[in-house]
């Protein structure tokens, strides 16, 4: 067993048939060493475990007794060297304090979707609003972990968790008549981002963003009536509301992002939320969002990626062409077309591992290239150093290139273990799903974690599913 370096207390001693036993404890008592010496040549080892186990017992050691090492000295005895037979259990770490959020997280703020696909935006109330003095989020207490016991039996405290502070963003106060609340300092729409609760002001826009307005750049919430038009950016750190269409222009929110109309244009365009997106239709376009992209009724040749589900309601729902991607979830009335146009839908899907991924390809390939670049410049300067004609620069060079010989394998042994790491969580997320309610079409590749599957005939009201470490498919008819 590995030793590690422990203080030690006051020894004990005891004799026994020919042999003296000395137990040494650590000064905290959390490890415990038995020391065997011959009193004489003429001693004959015949105790057993149970006969070390009392000489132990009697220096006070009761607790977390190795019996396997105690078994092992009645058959193979160790003498003149201390050999660990009882180590304690250390106290459990606290748990530190945390919050209570007292506000809505959840996507109960989403429109309701008819099975027409239409989506009442009217009364959607994306915004949530906080009014000066609303509590926002209570601390919970810290509390200690589980106790511990050294080797003579005596109860360690556990360790106590360590006091957070609230969870206090902008425009939020620490309530006077409660040190464990946070309330709002003035009105305004609650967000909750990077582990603060902020209250952001809502900016609201009357018209298109154009050439009238230029770019807009805002830190709380933005509510358009008009257009987004072709060429212009809208950012905010909260959420987004546009009144009427999307054109080639991109939106980025660390919030929601609503459009009560579509979202069309030449490729150009881009939505990026934190959250989710909510959109009548896509074409052409991206949207990427961290949680959930709704859509009301078509995605065509569009690339969308959702940190947790796509899904699109009505009978006008179907992806056909591009690419879309979902951790958890894709549903959708039709998938592809009887054209068979290529599409590609990914369930289990990380975009955050899969581009970690590229750069790390990238990354190793560049090294095997400077490994291939360092072979060739080294042969020169090497047949050089054999008929001893390298110059002083060149000495240096040839070192330098040496080392960096040797260096570059560890690299890349880093980054492919790395590699491994970045697939196998890739492979993970296995209960991801693809859910079509109506047909799919050939021309369709399906993808769940890092398994594919190509579909090349018809399949009505199913779901594609990990089984076996296989894409399997499963009919609702």
């Amino acid at each position: 067993m590995e030793q590690t370096a422990q203080k030690e207390s006051a020894p004990f001693v005891a004799e026994k048939n020919g042999y003296k036993f000395t137990v040494v404890f650590s000064n905290d008592k959390m490890v415990a060493h038995i020391l065997i010496e011959e009193k004489n040549k003429e001693s004959v080892w015949n105790l057993d475990s149970q006969d070390i186990k009392e000489i132990i017992k009697q220096a006070g050691v009761i607790f977390g007794i190795n019996d396997e090492q105690l078994e092992k000295l009645e058959t193979e005895p160790i003498f003149n060297r201390k050999i660990e037979i009882a180590r304690g259990r250390k106290p459990g770490k606290g748990i530190d304090s945390g919050f209570e959020l007292l506000f809505s997280t959840t996507g109960s703020n989403a429109p309701v979707t008819g099975d027409d696909g239409y989506i009442d935006y009217k009364n959607l109330n994306l915004i949530n609003n906080a009014i000066e003095g609303q509590p926002l989020a209570k601390k919970t207490p810290a509390r200690t972990g589980e106790p511990g016991m050294n080797t003579t039996g005596q109860e360690i405290l556990g360790n106590m968790g360590k006091e957070r502070a609230l969870p206090k963003g902008n425009n939020t106060i620490v309530s006077e008549e409660n040190p464990d609340l946070l309330i709002a300092d003035k009105n305004g729409s609650i967000t909750f981002s990077n582990n603060l609760v902020s209250i952001d002001n809502v900016h609201k826009i009357n018209s298109d963003i154009d050439n009238s307005t230029g770019n807009i750049d805002f830190v709380g919430s933005l509510q358009i009536s008009g257009d987004i038009k072709s060429g212009f950016v809208a950012k905010a750190q909260g959420n987004v509301e546009v009144g009427k269409n999307i054109e080639d222009a991109e939106v980025h929110s660390n919030g929601s992002v609503m459009a009560k109309g579509g979202f069309v244009g030449s490729g150009k365009g881009i939505i990026k939320a934190a959250e989710d997106v909510f959109i009548k239709y896509v074409e052409n376009q991206v949207i990427e969002a961290g949680n959930d992209v709704n859509i009301g009724g078509e995605a065509m040749n569009a690339n969308i990626v959702a940190g947790n589900s796509v899904i699109l309601k009505g009978h006008k729902a179907v992806i056909v062409g591009g690419s879309v991607s979902a951790g958890k979830l894709v549903e959708t009335t039709t998938l592809g077309s009887e054209f068979g146009t290529p599409t590609l839908v990914r369930a289990g899907y990380s975009l955050n591992l899969v581009n970690e991924l590229k750069t790390l390809n990238k990354e190793i390939t560049r090294l095997k290239n400077d490994a291939e670049k360092i072979k060739s410049a080294m042969y020169g300067l090497v047949r050089l150093e054999i008929d001893n004609k390298l110059s002083d620069k060149q000495k240096e060079a040839l070192m330098l290139l040496k080392t960096q010989q040797i260096e570059i394998p560890k690299e890349c042994k880093i980054l492919e273990n790395k590699k491994i790491e970045l697939v196998e969580a890739l492979n993970e997320n296995k209960k991801a799903s693809i859910k079509v309610k109506g047909t799919v079409y050939p021309g369709i590749t399906v993808q769940i974690g890092m398994l594919k599957r190509e579909i090349n005939m018809v399949v009505n009201k199913c779901t594609f599913g990990v089984s076996h470490d296989k894409i399997a498919i499963i009919s609702h008819e």
